[in-house]
């Protein structure tokens, strides 16, 4: 599109209102970095050189599919940015010249205006009133940082200061300001003389004697920047380094110090690491032979009880071919004598009741041999179950126990690994996000494994409950059956925990008048009962044995020592009563349990199984016998 003829009637015709925002610099078209955007796209981030964007305006302004609105703006955008570069009649002057700008000696003591500033006089009529980005984008040769427009009592003037920023590089744009407008012979001083004659800009750099003016230049410098010779911004530079490098020294000793700390604390868990395996693999080796020395009871224990029934079997065959030898004989007594065959009958009609009662009796023993194979196989069963049980839950623990060690050796790295020096991109960097990336791998591992152990835990626990409630069953049924109590028997039903009364007994008769023996013992026995019970005694010491902890009897206990001086046999029955209860259950309460008493320990439940099976037999029997 020609925008010389029919554009330009255009233009004014439509858009001559768009065309006045930018010509007055409501409408923007460089931002104050000095990039190029386009004021009417919806794309405000992206970024054009002045060519491109009029090239960009030229098409929109063409496109035929596009509303009149859209194409109207770009067209008069197009229109401004072509005018551009001749609306200023300070082009020339404002083309920057190749100058070295050399900082001489005798400046080095002359006060500039700090920030640099530059003086602009003389602007313009098109630059007059109007926006200071305007002005800013026509010297942007000289890379400024802010131009600020001078208002005399609140009206515009044709003069501006130009801010160059406070760094060096600052000082040389404004060195390369003033050299470039006394290179065209517009400088300060030609101003001076010839500012009633002349209409071109002039610029300079502003020193003492402009900030210390009168006027509202004068005001505005005062307003924005302070006096400053070189040598005085170089030593404050000095300074500030001075102060920057010994706060990093302070930091880099500091991080030193910190980091020697990290690693005598990972050399500690290092050695610590190495003891808690070695502890673990001898826990492992005990477990291992605990659980062979259980299998080999097991299988002794079975192969016991399956002898035995077959001996049982082969006794009652023996009693049935017995029986059997005496009917014949009978039988051929009866031929030979028929005046005995009324009580040969009787007796062979015994005999019969007899060898049916047997018959009874055998399929009885076969049915309970049945039940026994049943009951320990499901006893079996659920040792094995129980043991694999235990055996999951100890190589769960195994495996959170390692995965808590490698967080905290991973943690200890990763924090040795940050406090050391290192580049972005360097081989430390990749090191340590490989070792954050680990880190995070072995934490989900850890929750995994604690949420399997807490599966198991609760599978234990209800086992645990059941085997409990199992125990408490056959307690209750083996009391109601005769002489189940009695230490003559090989199983029994023991009061875990419960004091004996004769070694107070016996203690008192010594102490004591035989009428008085009784009840002393009485009130001596009933006061170590309350004291074995009370649960902020607690007369016991945690020792180390082969690696293992164990709670043992304080002998240094008070209490203790006291009765101890009184009797030894009581000092022994409260001390057993401490120590089974201990062992027990942890409570201070007496409790009922099953009891070997043959070899002192506490019975296993097939063992209990089969002493109330023979009970139960027995009682049975005679039953029979007293019908």
């Amino acid at each position: 599109m020609d925008y010389t003829s029919d554009g330009d009637s255009d233009v004014e015709a439509y858009g001559a209102s768009t065309f006045q925002l930018l010509v007055s610099g409501n409408l923007k078209v460089m931002s104050d970095e000095g990039v190029y955007r386009c004021p009417f796209c919806s794309d405000e981030e992206k970024e054009y050189s002045l060519d491109d964007l009029l090239q960009h305006a030229l098409g929109v302004g063409d496109a035929r599919d596009l509303q009149a609105k859209e194409k109207t703006d770009h067209c008069a955008l197009a229109k401004y940015l072509k005018s551009k570069p001749a609306e200023s009649t300070c082009g020339s002057l404002l083309q920057p010249m190749l100058i070295d700008p050399q900082v001489h000696q005798h400046t080095r003591d002359e006060q500039f205006v700090w920030p640099w500033m530059g003086i602009l006089v003389n602007m313009p009529n098109e630059f007059f009133g109007k926006s200071a980005n305007r002005l800013k984008e026509h010297l942007s040769s000289f890379h400024p940082v802010k131009v600020h427009p001078v208002y005399n009592r609140g009206s515009p003037t044709r003069d501006a200061i130009v801010e160059f920023g406070k760094d060096w590089g600052g000082f040389r744009n404004a060195r390369a300001f003033e050299s470039h407008f006394t290179m065209k012979g517009y400088s300060k001083k030609c101003w001076k003389e010839m500012k009633c004659g002349r209409t071109e800009p002039v610029g300079w750099m502003a020193r003492a004697d402009d900030y210390n003016s009168l006027g509202a230049i004068g005001e505005l410098l005062r307003k924005n920047g302070d006096l400053k010779t070189l040598s005085d911004i170089e030593n404050d530079g000095t300074n500030k380094t001075d102060k920057l490098m010994a706060n990093l020294a302070c930091q880099v000793k500091k991080k030193e110090m910190h980091l020697e700390k990290l690693e005598s604390e990972y050399n500690k868990r290092s050695a610590l690491l190495d003891t808690l395996m070695q502890k673990r693999e001898q826990q492992e080796q005990s477990y291992t032979r605990e659980i062979l020395k259980m299998r080999q009871l097991s299988q002794q224990n079975t192969q016991r009880v399956v002898d035995e029934n077959r001996k049982l079997r082969s006794d009652l065959q023996g009693m049935v071919d017995e029986l059997c030898t005496r009917n014949k004989h009978i039988e051929e007594l009866a031929a030979q004598s028929e005046c005995n065959s009324r009580e040969l009958e009787l007796e062979k009609q015994k005999n019969a009741l007899k060898a049916n009662h047997l018959r009874l009796a055998a399929l009885e023993q076969q049915k309970a041999d049945e039940n026994v194979n049943k009951i320990m196989e499901r006893q079996k069963r659920e040792k094995e179950a129980v043991l694999e049980m235990l055996l999951r839950l100890h190589t769960q623990s195994e495996k959170k126990l390692n995965l808590e060690l490698d967080i905290k050796h991973l943690m200890g790295k990763l924090q040795v690994m940050e406090l050391k020096p290192g580049d972005e991109g360097s081989e430390s960097s990749k090191r340590i996000d490989e070792l954050k990336e680990e880190l995070s791998e072995k934490i989900t591992e850890l929750n995994d494994v604690e949420s399997f152990n807490q599966i198991l835990i609760t599978k234990e626990s209800k086992n645990s409950d059941e085997l409990r409630e199992a125990r408490e069953v056959l307690i209750d049924s083996l009391q109601g059956l005769s002489g189940t109590t009695s230490s003559q028997t090989q199983i029994g039903i023991k009061r875990i925990g419960e004091l004996d009364s004769k070694a107070f007994l016996n203690m008192c008769k010594r102490k004591f008048a035989a009428e008085d023996a009784e009840t002393e013992s009485a009130i001596l026995f009933s006061k170590w009962q309350d004291e074995i019970k009370n649960p902020e005694w607690n007369p016991f010491k945690v020792i180390m044995v082969n690696g293992n902890v164990l709670e043992v009897i304080r002998e240094d206990d008070n209490k203790l020592q006291e009765l101890k001086e009184h009797s030894e046999e009581a000092y022994a029955a409260v001390t057993k009563a401490l120590t089974e209860l201990k062992v027990g259950n942890g409570r201070r309460e007496p409790f009922l349990e099953l009891w070997n008493y043959k070899e002192g320990r506490k019975a296993q439940m097939k063992e209990a199984i089969q002493h109330a099976l023979e009970l139960w037999k027995a009682s049975k029997a005679n039953g029979k016998k007293r019908r």
